[in-house]
């Protein structure tokens, strides 16, 4: 907890330095539902969305006064709903939720936020595009952080923000090589034949390649 702290203040005052009229939305899958976390950023004047367990206990206010598990609350395909004020009955703690359920997708996905309710689910979902591309990024698709067998909090670190830079470098030849795949020598299948607009690579591997 006191690390996830540090990187949220610290998160917090970088950007904050830079623009102070910034919103910033942390995101977070359904292992973070950790109402300590979701305090600590309103209280910094952050935005959460956080995605939640299936069987976390909480109470709908005007929603003819429910209370019950996350899977009570039947989604609705093609829908999404709204609860302005849901309470978290564990930690007392009053929140809003969105539900919504896409076609073709067995599960339905409850998201907690402190902001529009209604931009719960859209915010919640850059994590897929984006933040999970970074982390398969870190891991089995490029730099293999999981195998480190690095005990030190501070060589981990160090180790951490190296790999960071050298992920935004890769990115960033991988756009040039995008950009000017004509005049390469070195050549690298970035399309597929049938579909010129569908890319098989990533810009990171690109780069990386």
């Amino acid at each position: 907890m006191k690390l996830i702290k540090e990187g949220i203040r610290d998160t917090d005052k970088l950007i904050k330095e830079k623009n102070k009229q910034l919103e910033i939305i942390y995101l977070a899958d359904r292992w973070f539902d950790n109402c300590k976390i979701m305090k600590y950023i309103e209280e910094l004047g952050g935005t959460y969305c956080i995605r939640i367990k299936s069987r976390l206990t909480f109470y709908i206010h005007n929603y003819g006064e429910i209370a019950g598990y996350t899977k009570d609350v039947k989604p609705k395909e093609k829908e999404e709903q709204y609860f302005e004020r849901v309470t978290i009955i564990k930690h007392r703690y009053d929140t809003k939720m969105a539900v919504s359920k896409k076609e073709g997708h067995e599960e339905a996905i409850y998201v907690l936020t402190n902001g529009k309710v209604e931009e719960g689910i859209k915010n919640y979902s850059y994590r897929f595009g984006w933040i999970e591309c970074i982390f398969k990024n870190q891991k089995s698709n490029g730099f293999r952080l999981e195998s480190t067998k690095m005990k030190n909090i501070q060589s981990f670190k160090t180790m951490f923000g190296i790999m960071c830079v050298a992920l935004v470098w890769l990115i960033i030849l991988g756009v040039e090589y995008t950009v000017k795949k004509e005049k390469n020598k070195i050549k690298i299948k970035i399309y597929k034949k049938k579909d010129k607009g569908k890319r098989i690579i990533s810009l990171f591997n690109t780069g990386l390649r």
